[in-house]
């Protein structure tokens, strides 16, 4: 099946009010649904940053443990994504959440190649997920200290740049993207839609279908006699009058 232009253009005038309705109500639908219908969820974030005692006096050595710092954020990341670690955050919460539950709401991110990552905590309320986030930051250093106090002679230290703050606003869903997502389908959609019930049509309603499908033009055409017959009957009944 050979598509052109003329008849894509053809097919978006002939269905262009089902294709507008069609998305309209797609569009209408999927704000309601992302407006009341889904669960809102929360994220708060507090940053964290790989401190070594470099002092500035030596460029060389400075540069070395910089490097150092920048590499042990992704061996810190995995020293803190332990069960040992989110049982500690549990119990910081008076265990209200499992180890498994805290897992789940928890992710850690590294910011670029610094010395910095971001612990983002998602939850349904707003308040609890700044108080995660603050559980998490109150229990990742004394973490990190325990799992590395065998290691004599390491100088990096896990310290707070950004503490978290209370979301004043839902992260998911997000509405505005769900709409604009819904009515772009919808478009598709119905435009889909419309090419298939006119491939499958196989019925000439008009002179210029015959044109159209046949390449063949028209030379002759068989009125419709009770259209004809119904304006002579409005025509004499006007003149009576």
């Amino acid at each position: 099946m050979e598509i052109s232009i003329k008849d894509i253009l053809r097919i978006l005038r002939k269905n262009l009010v089902f294709i507008i309705i069609f998305s309209l109500i797609l569009t209408i639908g999927s704000f309601f649904v992302s407006k009341f219908l889904i669960k809102k969820t929360y994220t708060a974030s507090v940053k964290m940053y790989v401190s070594t005692d470099y002092s500035g006096s030596n460029s060389a050595y400075d540069l070395n443990m910089r490097n150092y710092a920048s590499k042990m954020v992704s061996t810190y990341i995995q020293m803190l994504d332990t069960n040992k670690f989110y049982t500690a955050v549990s119990s910081a919460l008076n265990e209200k959440y499992t180890a498994g539950q805290l897992k789940n709401s928890i992710t850690f991110t590294s910011v670029e190649d610094t010395e910095v990552f971001e612990v983002s905590v998602v939850s349904d309320s707003p308040t609890e997920a700044k108080r995660i986030a603050d559980a998490v930051a109150d229990t990742a250093p004394g973490t990190i200290t325990e799992l590395l106090s065998t290691q004599s002679g390491d100088s990096a230290k896990l310290k707070i740049v950004d503490e978290a703050t209370v979301p004043t606003a839902p992260t998911s869903p997000n509405v505005t993207r769900n709409v604009v997502i819904a009515f772009i389908a919808g478009i598709v959609i119905s435009f889909l839609i419309s090419i298939a019930r006119d491939y499958f049509d196989i019925k000439i309603k008009f002179d210029e279908d015959m044109t159209t499908l046949c390449e063949l033009p028209v030379l002759a055409a068989i009125p419709d006699f009770t259209y004809f017959a119904n304006n002579v009957k409005s025509g004499s009944a006007s003149s009576k009058k």
